[in-house]
């Protein structure tokens, strides 16, 4: 029986997946170029971290050549780690390797799974001994013949019978271990036996088409096997010890919860409503303050548009407008009537852009303001001003014409220091002294006086 020679040209889709091929011996020859596919068009594909990503996407393919092995197959180290995991359920090797002291070339036997005999004694049955079944054995006589190479590569051909089953059906028998790996994987830790086999079933990520799990020898993967597999982890990882007690262990505590307050000592907690009343009881609840947070910014994408991130004042609401929002900011647009009757000066600089304030504001109407700090020197609103501080002490004020007065009480006080801080740097640079020149002092005298 020769080789047969043929290639499987690399997959573009995977560039992780080592070129397969089929050759002569011992010469192995890379496909042409102009042999590579064209990319196919854009498949729904797996989430990048799934386990399913491991098996290789034409493992169908190369199952059914390793199964059936109607002419030898060889392969190189990789290629044999990467694909023999999905085809151990069907080929059982009976020996381990060993090369000969000339040729450096092992050569090992093996059949198919269902030519074991089973002609041996049963059992001896405890009290406490769980049913056991033993398949029929014998009724497949296909053998096969590994030739190991000294650099590494593996010829694989079949020496006796063909098969007298399907692959499905060996299937159905034994899941390979490339099916079991997916299991062990680190992206299933701390998930359970029903999870991880709904996960591994679920295909409506993947090609509709294509099946990757039963392509690869797990369509009858169970949940009772996922548990086993599990359950075999966990006895190596716990040698000598008995897994029901570490499972017990495990789901006992599995829901307790601690308190996590720096320095506390308390006994683990059964539930969490066990674990709120300690709090209550020992190191009292904390709430946090948000009251003095008045203002919040307009933006709806803004980190500052939440209460507990917002501005005490509306100058800091305004700086932050300035240096984080410059786009939003349109002075020459017509001001907004609501800001209008909070603050004048906010609405020439904000523009038409609504305020999200944590007080509502907009409900302050009916009431007149005081004009702004800085006033033009123009002798005939001076009457006006007057009239209307007469108007207003004539009537009583509301609560919420008190509340916005307040509001522009502290307005004032803020832009009243930062003239002040103004007036004295300036004083500094053109007199040497914060005093300035007679006439400029910024203690008790007035705005007017400075010149």
């Amino acid at each position: 029986m020769t080789p047969h020679q043929t290639s499987i040209p690399h997959d573009p889709l995977r560039p992780d997946t080592p070129p397969h091929q089929l050759s002569t011996l011992p010469q192995i020859v890379e496909p042409p170029q102009s042999s590579l596919p064209q990319p196919a068009p854009a498949q729904p594909t797996l989430p990048a971290v799934s386990p399913l990503n491991n098996i290789p996407t034409d493992i169908a393919t190369h199952r059914a050549l390793l199964f059936a092995l109607d002419t030898p197959v060889q392969l190189t180290p990789t290629v044999w780690d990467r694909f023999w995991p999905y085809i151990d359920n069907v080929w059982c090797v009976h020996q381990k390797p060993h090369p000969s002291p000339s040729t450096g070339v092992a050569k090992v036997y093996g059949g198919c799974r269902l030519n074991r005999k089973t002609n041996f004694p049963p059992p001896v049955i405890h009290e406490n001994s769980r049913p056991r079944q033993r398949r029929e054995g014998g009724t497949c006589k296909a053998k096969f013949r590994l030739t190991v190479y000294p650099d590494g590569r593996r010829v694989v051909e079949r020496t006796g019978e063909m098969h007298s089953h399907s692959l499905e059906h060996i299937d159905s028998i034994k899941r390979n271990s490339g099916v079991r790996n997916l299991v062990l994987d680190d992206f299933f830790k701390s998930w359970e036996a029903g999870g991880i086999l709904a996960f591994l079933r679920d295909t409506s990520a993947s090609d509709p088409s294509k099946d990757v799990l039963k392509d690869a020898g797990g369509l009858y993967l169970s949940r009772q096997e996922v548990q086993n597999i599990l359950n075999g982890a966990l006895k190596k990882a716990y040698p000598g010890q008995d897994i029901s007690e570490v499972k017990k262990q495990m789901d006992k505590y599995k829901n307790y919860t601690t308190c996590n307050f720096k320095g506390c000592n308390a006994p683990a907690f059964l539930d969490i409503k066990a674990l709120m009343d300690h709090r209550k009881s020992v190191h009292g609840l904390k709430s946090h303050d948000h009251s003095d947070k008045l203002y919040a910014c307009p933006d709806k994408s803004c980190w500052r548009r939440k209460k507990s991130k917002g501005f005490a004042t509306l100058l800091g609401l305004e700086e932050h407008m300035r240096e984080k929002h410059p786009t939003n900011i349109n002075p020459s647009a017509q001001p907004d009537p609501s800001l209008t009757m909070v603050d004048p000066m906010l609405s020439g600089v904000m523009g038409n852009m609504s305020l999200s304030l944590n007080m509502n504001l907009g409900m302050m109407g009916g009431f007149g303001l005081l004009q702004d700090p800085i006033t033009p020197d123009s002798s005939g609103e001076e009457p006006q001003q007057g009239s209307l501080m007469e108007n207003e002490e004539e009537r009583e004020l509301s609560q919420v014409e008190m509340e916005g007065m307040k509001i522009r009480i502290k307005r004032l006080m803020i832009e009243r220091s930062k003239l002040d801080l103004e007036i004295r740097r300036l004083n500094r640079l053109v007199w040497g002294c914060e005093e300035g020149e007679v006439g400029t002092g910024t203690g008790e005298g007035s705005l007017g006086d400075v010149g």
